[in-house]
């Protein structure tokens, strides 16, 4: 009777040191490293070993506590051991064990941002406008002839080279033909546009698509050829006619 009293009392005390394991835990708990603690362990997720009874035979597991957006969540591990957890992220982790599977938004220094943030766009400074080119023209013409319709203009010293084919003089809005003289590179030549276009005239010079000059040309009588002289020729002067001779009227004696 002693010998099961005995028995029946070391039975009860293991059971008790059995339970009291299984509340508070035999061993420290730890910390469960995840894919993400890159940099060390989180508090967030903390698991210990327990030993319990269960229908007389000893089961091993862990009791875990997670930080869940509820709060702190406790659960047991019967299946997984904490090594078994090193290759899942924490939000990987809740959205199996928090009541609701939603992920936790961490906080403090443990918090791994879900997505790099994204980094604003470097400001794109607009493209600056080429200087305008220099005039090509001086403006101030050398010879005109309004009969022989034509100008003579100065080109500027500094007159910017040009591509003939995007280069443009218009009298009026009306495109004129011009050329630099054969003899002078320093004039620039142009032919009256049609009588209803002809001066006074507004002129316009495009190289390429910008308007490097304009200005007024008024050809007027400045540009009339000079009225030549009219040369006079002598009138023919008649010769004199010489009398016929009279007969003498008296007679011989």
């Amino acid at each position: 009777m002693q010998t099961r009293t005995k028995r029946t009392l070391i039975y009860s005390f293991f059971l008790l040191f059995i339970m009291a394991c299984r509340t508070w835990g035999c061993n420290n708990s730890e910390t469960v490293k995840t894919a993400d603690d890159t940099s060390g362990f989180s508090d967030d997720f903390r698991c210990h070993r327990f030993i319990q009874i269960a229908a007389d035979l000893p089961l091993n597991g862990f009791a875990c506590t997670l930080a869940c957006p509820t709060g702190t969540h406790t659960f047991d591990l019967y299946d997984k051991e904490p090594k078994d957890f090193f290759t899942m992220t924490i939000s990987e982790i809740q959205a199996q064990y928090c009541p609701g599977g939603a992920p936790a938004q961490l906080s403090g220094s443990d918090a791994q941002p879900t997505e790099p943030p994204t980094e604003e766009p470097a400001a794109i400074e607009p493209p600056t406008d080429p200087a305008p080119l220099n005039p090509f023209l001086t403006e101030e013409f050398t010879t005109c002839d309004n009969k022989a319709r034509y100008v003579n203009f100065s080109i500027a010293e500094n007159a910017p080279p040009y591509d003939p084919a995007t280069f443009k003089v218009t009298f009026n809005g009306y495109p004129v033909n011009c050329a630099i003289a054969a003899n002078n590179p320093g004039i620039f030549t142009c032919n009256y546009p049609p009588v209803s276009y002809e001066p006074p005239a507004g002129v316009q010079v495009f190289i390429g698509e910008e308007l490097v000059n304009e200005f007024d040309f008024n050809g007027g009588e400045i540009c009339d050829p000079a009225p030549q002289p009219k040369i006079i020729e002598p009138e023919p002067t008649e010769e004199p006619v010489n009398p016929a001779p009279t007969e003498d009227p008296g007679g011989s004696g």
